[in-house]
């Protein structure tokens, strides 16, 4: 209840009198404290209830909790984490202290070993998108424990784009929200196909970037660069069209009109609202995943417009090749909690301040604000559509180094690409400068830029900066191996074009260190000869001495 004058709640039903402005209270003049809506019935043909034909086999059961819970994911995301990696054939360590090159202990959350490959895993449960320093500082500890260990970020709601950008540059492969979700559910399944099975898809997206677009990289090495592993992951979303439209009347009889209308896509493995979060009147709406949304949150952007601007097929037949392997990945919620969900954002979004100014006689009070929280019947939901997303999971072996590129196979928008971008450009501030890798190392599997790689001119390996060899004579590049000559004189390596071999001390040098005997004519290296004259000069040899 509230005074009709000046708007100020009443405490007590039976109030005669109001305690802000003395107005007398009757029965006829109380107003009840909801807000009057006008609205009209959704016509029949609108109606929400059978928005697509998904067997009850698809569906699991109000109430019942999904095969995976997405609540653990969070919790436990540690040993979730370690479960996917065990069930992928890899022994497993937690809490592991390893000891580094710099002298100090690094602590990694999950340890993965399977045959040579070695992996570290840092997994963060932050409630919003993880920032770029606790990349670094993982980064930092890659560095420590040295050259054959692949990084691998966890974070359960996901990066925001600097971090991700420098997880990238640092070849750290990415697991955001999607991605635990997404092995987490193939693998409490057991829904990954075999390869040459025929697969039938509904409400998919059809494939345009196809296994060999996506495994192809623009290096000039690229040859040399094995695929370790490539999956396609079919994850299924889903887009509820909606209006909303209300009258409100505040206490001062003032009509206040909202409306609104749009699309809501939602996660159908655990019903995460893929829209950006609602803002108005400081509401913040919480899907049944516990994850806040993030503006910085790329990836989580980039799916959801993979999902709204894009129409599925309503069925065709994909043939698994022999390359990769498909994981299709079903509803995990029913249609009774999608509903709830998409009108929980809706309502959230629409939640607002309505503000007015009361007045007693000729007298302005100070004006009042209420809380305006849409009902039920105030929204529309139209008829759905359920898109099932394909995306590329695909790992490359460089050398021993393993590099992450996800892509999503429709549209080709690519998510995340290690082995693109030299890490030594990447700054974090106002100038964020990038260079495309142009090869990778043939020594150590690094992808660099041209400033930073070098194909040797003798064999034609590619070589990054450290392990590359300058002569110290021509100044030109080559692998170690054909510039491994050390010059007697300055200590520096040699190619082999500008190797001598002096004829008095018999040892080799560079080219450059050559004078002559002004005596005999001998050609020697500095060393051998000694120059003497303060404006002419006069060299002898050490056999003419």
């Amino acid at each position: 209840m509230f005074c009709p004058e000046c708007g100020t709640p009443l405490t007590s039903t039976n109030a005669k009198f109001c305690p802000e402005c003395g107005t007398k209270l009757t029965q006829e003049t109380s107003v009840p404290n909801t807000v009057k809506i006008q609205t009209s019935p959704p016509p029949s043909d609108d109606d929400w209830s059978d928005p697509i034909d998904w067997s009850e086999e698809e569906y699991t059961e109000e109430g019942k909790p999904p095969s995976a819970n997405v609540y653990e994911l969070g919790t436990k995301l540690e040993e979730i984490v370690d479960s996917i990696y065990q069930a992928e054939g890899y022994k497993t360590e937690r809490r592991v202290r390893m000891p580094g090159q710099g002298g100090y202990t690094n602590e990694i959350d999950v340890i993965a070993r399977r045959g040579r490959k070695q992996v570290a895993i840092e997994c963060k449960n932050f409630t919003s998108a993880v920032g770029i320093k606790e990349v670094r500082d993982f980064s930092k500890k890659l560095d420590d424990l040295g050259q054959g260990w692949q990084g691998v970020f966890v974070a359960f709601n996901d990066l925001t784009i600097d971090a991700q950008n420098f997880a990238e540059s640092r070849n750290i492969e990415i697991f955001s929200h999607e991605d635990i979700k997404e092995k987490w559910f193939a693998v409490s399944a057991g829904r990954v196909s075999r390869r040459g099975e025929k697969l039938n898809l509904k409400f998919a997206l059809p494939i345009k970037s196809d296994y060999i677009a996506v495994t192809t990289l623009p290096l000039q090495n690229n040859h040399l660069i094995e695929v370790s592993d490539a999956t396609l992951t079919f994850h299924p979303y889903i887009k509820i069209p909606y209006s909303f439209k209300a009258q409100v009347y505040d206490p001062t009889k003032k009509l206040h009109k909202f409306s609104d209308d749009g699309i809501v896509v939602i996660d159908l493995l655990d019903g995460k609202v893929l829209n950006r979060q609602a803002e108005k009147g400081g509401s913040i709406f919480n899907s049944l995943s516990t994850s806040k949304q993030s503006t910085d949150n790329a990836q989580t952007l980039q799916t959801f417009n993979e999902v709204l601007n894009n129409s599925p097929s309503p069925e065709y037949s994909i043939t698994i090749g022999s390359d990769y392997q498909i994981t299709e990945l079903k509803p995990e919620i029913t249609k009774r909690t999608v509903e709830r969900v998409a009108i929980e954002y809706i309502t959230a979004k629409n939640t607002s301040d309505i503000t007015y100014t009361p007045s007693k006689g000729d007298t302005i009070l100070d004006s009042k604000r209420r809380k305006f929280i849409p009902r039920r019947g105030d929204v529309k939901l139209f008829k759905s559509e359920m898109v099932s997303v394909p995306k590329w999971a695909v790992h490359f072996n460089a050398f021993g180094t393993i590099y992450t590129k996800e892509v999503f196979a429709h549209s080709g928008t690519v998510l995340e690409n290690t082995i693109r971008y030299c890490p030594q450009h990447f700054k974090f501030g106002v100038i964020n400068i990038k260079k495309e890798a142009v090869a990778v190392c043939e020594v150590c599997g690094k992808a660099c830029c041209s400033e930073h790689i070098t194909q040797c001119p003798v064999c034609g390996k590619w070589v990054c900066n450290e392990h590359a060899s300058t002569c110290s004579s021509c100044g030109k590049t080559f692998c170690k191996e054909h510039a491994s000559t050390i010059c007697s004189v300055c200590n520096m390596p040699l190619c082999s074009d500008c190797e001598v071999e002096c004829p008095i001390c018999n040892r080799t040098y560079g080219s450059d260190h050559t004078q002559i005997c002004d005596r005999c004519g001998t050609a020697a290296c500095s060393q051998c000869i000694t120059t003497s004259g303060l404006f002419r000069k006069t060299r002898v040899c050490k056999n003419c001495q």
